[in-house]
């Protein structure tokens, strides 16, 4: 009676790796991906977290909130903004949140962090040199508007934030009251998040769907009353779908 050996030919066994290698090149960077984006969203639900208490902090510590603001985060000071000696938004974040650093400031925002500001999202930003930039302890890039945000960031009652953020009269509308966080900090991809399915707007509630493989770090956000929230549709549903 014959012996026979069970195995597999060389060919067969180069014909097997071959076939996972195709498949592993086709599903790994989509598998990335979806990490990379599972995990920007959590940074992102945690840092306007983060924000939005601070505003909440300061109307109960100093009874002003980013709705009282009436002086700006211009100049090289910003730092030393404090709740009990200035109106601005930097004096909020400075007075409520523990390490967090000045980092950038004007030209330098563009020269040595690169994103570009110009096209900061549909009719965000006004040029270069409009953000002040925090990181915050774990990181994160917190941009505030240098110059515009210097009045109140009031939503008034009965407006709808998406309404408010499109509306460019500087007494009733939020957009100079509009910042950005980046959720991945100096690291690459430093790019906006924008909507797979329907068209990015400052109109909050329009209708979008981001898919996994388009979830970046870079989320337009707006400071008003006692709260921040995104200042996208786009942010919101990854705000909205963030576990």
């Amino acid at each position: 009676m014959k012996n026979f050996k069970i195995g597999f030919t060389l060919a067969e066994v180069l014909i097997t790796l071959g076939i996972i290698g195709v498949v592993a090149a086709m599903t790994i960077p989509n598998l990335m991906s979806n990490i990379s984006g599972i995990r920007y969203k959590a940074q992102l639900k945690k840092s306007v977290s983060t924000l939005a208490q601070a505003g909440k902090l300061n109307q109960a510590r100093y009874d002003w909130s980013y709705a009282d603001i009436s002086e700006q985060c211009s100049g090289t000071d910003f730092m030393k903004h404090t709740s009990e000696t200035k109106s601005s938004i930097c004096a909020i974040l400075n007075s409520n949140l523990s390490g967090i650093q000045g980092v950038y400031r004007n030209q330098e925002l563009t020269q040595r962090y690169k994103y570009n500001m110009k096209t900061y999202t549909a009719n965000f930003s006004g040029g270069d040199g409009q953000f002040t930039v925090y990181m915050l302890k774990d990181g994160t890039l917190v941009g505030v508007r240098s110059i515009s945000t210097s009045r109140g960031c009031e939503l008034k009652v009965g407006k709808r934030l998406g309404e408010a953020l499109l509306d460019t009269n500087m007494t009733n509308g939020l957009w100079t009251c509009t910042g950005f966080i980046d959720v991945n900090g100096v690291t690459l991809p430093n790019e906006e998040t924008r909507c797979s399915i329907g068209t990015t707007s400052k109109d909050v509630d329009a209708s979008c769907i981001v898919k996994s493989r388009d979830v970046k770090d870079v989320y337009p956000v707006v400071f008003y009353n006692d709260t921040v929230s995104p200042a996208t549709n786009a942010g919101r549903y990854v705000m909205q779908t963030a576990k």
